[in-house]
């Protein structure tokens, strides 16, 4: 019988041949595109979250006759800093994978490791420009949204019936006009009108203009002080010595795994796997083939914090400032017909994920019992990012005029019905007029520039 070393030996040594012949040519093993896709916090493509029943909500004796929505712009390419951490840092880390002399990698990867460089993006031309998969998620949204609210949404364009509006830049400007063709067909976009993009809008990007919030929080280093904490965190410390070990590579540091991370996120929302192609497939990132799903889910509770402290319910100044938007939502919601300047039925916004992150916080939704810590990776959490502010993230209020009775207001995230916190929850509807007292302070109480004014020392 062999002994216990000669046993451990021949286990080592066959475990060994079989990482060779992996490495060779034998089967890529690679996480699952599901595994990968909805783990990617605020680059999360909207496919991996969207609702596609498209089956029309009915309430008996009640219509739909108004919706105010505001709608995070698609998939875009990474920031100008992204770009060029990629084409240096990443790159010269492809490069030290490459000069082993048994790649970590099996040959088809290898292959694909060899072709991949960002050299096609200019950093300071593309950065942040909305990609074609940013157009589809667009499209598509606004093509279920039109069929299950076909009232609400005429195939044909009249500026009485549909207001749009977009920030100041080139990815929601592309993202409105991705939604109208969804609505109304590609040659028939030209008709829309805008009103002039703002960069500092006071109703879509109500945070740009608040110094108060801007010193305070976004510039605040102590916001991050729960993100930097879980740099310490066990969790966070496996992630980095997992992709150490799979890169066998073991001077990474953690801004590196970020990147590598960045990056199999933009890659993977960039590209919908075609039908019927497996893992594996050219659409799907080199990158993420070197975190296994306890990285990426601690990576992505890294964005999370970053996020709940700076956009969500860290501060209260945070959505407190969200008040405008409150306020203009019930100005669409509860015009009359008689009222001039009447709004449109169909108020259409198009902003961006501080926006969108503010806004839920505002609402109340997805808040946990306790303000989140780098303690509570463990915990099951309702602030999700990769959930709640995907690509293309989208809120909507719907008024229904009702037979009998108030007007009832339905809300919307991701497409599915919310109930709001001090609203109905043994319902969907909740009464226009229960909506109003629970938000009286953001509409009465809603002065921006005494919130935001920066207080002399």
């Amino acid at each position: 019988m062999l002994n216990f070393k000669v046993c451990l030996f021949l286990f080592l040594l066959l475990h060994f041949l079989v990482g060779v012949a992996w490495a060779e040519g034998g089967e890529c093993r690679r996480l699952q595109r599901a595994d990968i896709e909805g783990r990617l916090s605020t680059k999360t493509p909207y496919r991996a979250i969207a609702n596609y029943d498209e089956t029309p909500p009915k309430y008996a004796g009640c219509h739909p006759t108004r919706i105010w929505s505001i709608i995070r712009h698609g998939t875009r390419n990474p920031s100008e800093s992204v770009i060029l951490q990629a084409q240096n840092r990443l790159a010269e880390i492809k490069k030290l994978i490459l000069e082993q002399p048994k790649p970590p990698i099996c040959s088809a990867e290898l292959k694909r490791l060899r072709q991949w460089s960002w050299k096609h993006l200019n950093a300071t031309e593309d950065e942040k420009l909305l990609v074609a998969e940013g157009e589809d998620e667009l499209i598509e949204l606004a093509e279920r949204m039109q069929r299950r609210f076909p009232d609400l949404f005429p195939e044909l364009y009249s500026p009485e019936w549909y207001y749009f509006k977009y920030t100041a830049t080139q990815r929601t400007m592309k993202s409105a006009a991705s939604f109208a063709t969804g609505l109304f067909g590609r040659h028939r976009i030209h008709a829309v009108r805008y009103p002039p993009a703002l960069h500092e809008d006071p109703v879509l990007r109500f945070y740009k203009g608040c110094g108060k919030w801007k010193t305070d929080v976004d510039k605040n280093p102590e916001t991050l002080v729960n993100a930097r904490r879980f740099l310490a965190e066990p969790q966070m410390q496996s992630a980095v010595e997992q992709v150490r070990s799979s890169t066998r590579l073991p001077d990474l540091q953690p801004d590196d795994v970020q990147l590598m991370y960045t990056v199999c996120a933009f890659e993977t929302a960039w590209h919908r796997p075609r039908r019927g192609s497996s893992s594996g497939s050219p659409e799907d990132s080199v990158w993420c083939n070197f975190f296994d799903v306890p990285a990426l889910e601690a990576l992505e509770f890294f964005e999370d914090l970053e996020y709940y402290w700076n956009d969500g319910y860290g501060y209260e100044l945070t959505h407190r400032i969200a008040c405008p938007a409150i306020a203009d939502m019930f100005a669409a919601i509860s015009s009359s017909e008689e009222e001039r300047p009447r709004r449109a039925n169909a108020t259409l916004y198009f902003t961006h994920s501080g926006t969108l992150l503010k806004l839920l916080a505002h609402l109340g939704l997805a808040r946990d019992k306790k303000p989140l810590t780098h303690k509570h990776f463990a915990s099951e959490r309702r602030w999700r990012t990769s959930q709640i502010d995907a690509f293309a993230t989208n809120l909507a209020f719907l008024r229904y005029d009702c037979d009998k009775g108030e007007p009832q207001v339905l809300v919307l995230h991701q497409e599915r019905v919310v109930r709001l916190p001090g609203c109905p929850q043994d319902k969907d509807l909740c009464p226009l007029a229960t909506l109003r007292r629970i938000f009286a302070k953001s509409l009465d109480r809603c002065d921006v520039e005494e919130l935001c004014r920066v207080k002399a020392n």
